[in-house]
């Protein structure tokens, strides 16, 4: 072996080089080629079971076709399934490398959306998602936030991209509160597809939302609508902007909470959603709207709020009636019900009540150190306050 000149950079490489190492200059193109073609036929044999590439004959556009072994016939005989089709060897190549880190049934990728609801539904809460009974918080919103992903019921989980669930997230119907329990179903359904190979990836991680939170953004409201309210508080549906307004539970908080967790007896609701401040608090019943939800209270009912005869009150129908009491009661102001949790949170603080018991009753994280961990309040010291709000009764 000889050292020779590159004519393109003149650069030292030896006489039996195929390329230049220093610039990638061709310098025997027919060895190249001789040595392409023995490269290809040397290629080795994969291991038992790996799985195969196979060239489909005639013109298509994807011809190099993928077949893995996933079971053994009545006879012994393995038994392949199509992967998939690709429009060169490099692709399919890559494709059966990534099969083989990490094999799944391609039947799996046949599962469509509703399926997948179903099953995951079902591994995590150890019963079917329509079974009859009282459910959960955590159940009622799961169920809640597929009712609002119906466009994908019938698309395989393989095929849904980051897009498909993001069209759902851009809803302008739907409220943030709602929003955040869509993201989090998408979340959790492929935590467990990805756990039981049903997806290739995570496309939920993608997703956000982009409506502003409505937890910053509020209109209270003021002490004359206030006291407007209280004088139709027979007009239907009052009582309920009531409750909100002296208990600071968010729509769904209140609306979806199961009647075991309204204590008449105590004189206490128990629950929440969202994060780990709000779930699980506890929120004295204030005396003046005590009346309105015994009599609200009824086991013919799965909600305190939700009360119908004829078909079932959705959050979005739920703000019709909201609307349509506000208008009897003269009130003119725009309002959404979460508006209920501002009000309380202002009627708080107007009554002097200490801050770090507020975010307690609101389910806030409190600003320091000192009420988040080392401040402990209880039952009692709530009531206090929450009777501390004087009413238009």
């Amino acid at each position: 072996m000889a050292l020779i000149q590159c004519p393109e950079c003149s650069g030292q490489i030896s006489s039996k080089a195929y390329l230049c190492p220093h610039c990638g200059f061709l310098l025997a193109p027919a060895a190249m080629q001789t040595f392409t073609r023995t490269a290809r036929k040397a290629r080795k044999r994969r291991p038992n079971g790996s799985g195969t590439i196979v060239k489909l004959s005639g013109k298509r556009k994807n011809p190099f076709q993928v077949r893995v072994n996933t079971r053994i016939d009545a006879d012994g005989y393995p038994v392949y399934d199509i992967l998939d089709n690709f429009p060169d060897r490099i692709s399919a190549e890559i494709a059966l490398a990534e099969y083989n880190k990490v094999p799944y049934n391609p039947n799996d990728r046949k599962k469509l959306f509703c399926e997948v609801f179903d099953s995951w539904y079902s591994w995590k809460y150890k019963v079917p998602h329509t079974a009859a009974g009282p459910k959960t918080s955590s159940q009622n919103c799961a169920i809640a936030a597929y009712k609002k992903c119906s466009t994908l019921y019938n698309i395989a989980i393989w095929d849904i991209r980051t897009q498909d669930m993001q069209d759902i997230l851009d809803r302008p119907d739907l409220s943030h509160a709602t929003l955040e329990h869509v993201r989090n179903l998408f979340r959790q359904m492929y935590k467990y597809a990805i756990q039981y190979e049903m997806v290739p990836k995570d496309y939920s991680l993608y997703t956000s939302i982009r409506k502003a939170d409505d937890d910053v953004h509020g209109v209270p409201f003021t002490p004359e609508e206030i006291q407007l309210l209280w004088a139709h508080r027979d007009v239907p549906f009052v009582d309920t902007i009531l409750i909100y307004c002296y208990s600071g539970f968010r729509i769904n908080e209140l609306a979806l909470m199961p009647l075991d967790d309204i204590d008449l007896d105590a004189r206490t609701f128990t629950g929440g959603l969202k994060n780990r401040y709000s779930r699980n608090r506890t929120v004295p019943i204030h005396s003046a709207v005590y009346p309105m939800v015994c009599r609200r209270y009824s086991r013919q009912f799965d909600s305190l709020i939700y009360h119908t005869d004829t078909d079932g009150i959705t959050e979005i129908k739920y703000r019709e009636y909201f609307n349509a009491a506000l208008q009897a009661c003269g009130i003119q102001t725009e309002h959404t019900p979460h508006d209920c949790r501002h009000t309380f949170n202002v009627l708080l603080d107007r009554a002097g009540v200490d801050r770090a018991i507020r975010y307690k009753l609101m389910g806030h994280k409190g600003t320091d150190i000192n009420e988040t961990v080392y401040t402990h309040k209880d039952i009692e010291q709530l009531r206090e306050a929450i009777e501390s709000i004087k009413t238009g009764a």
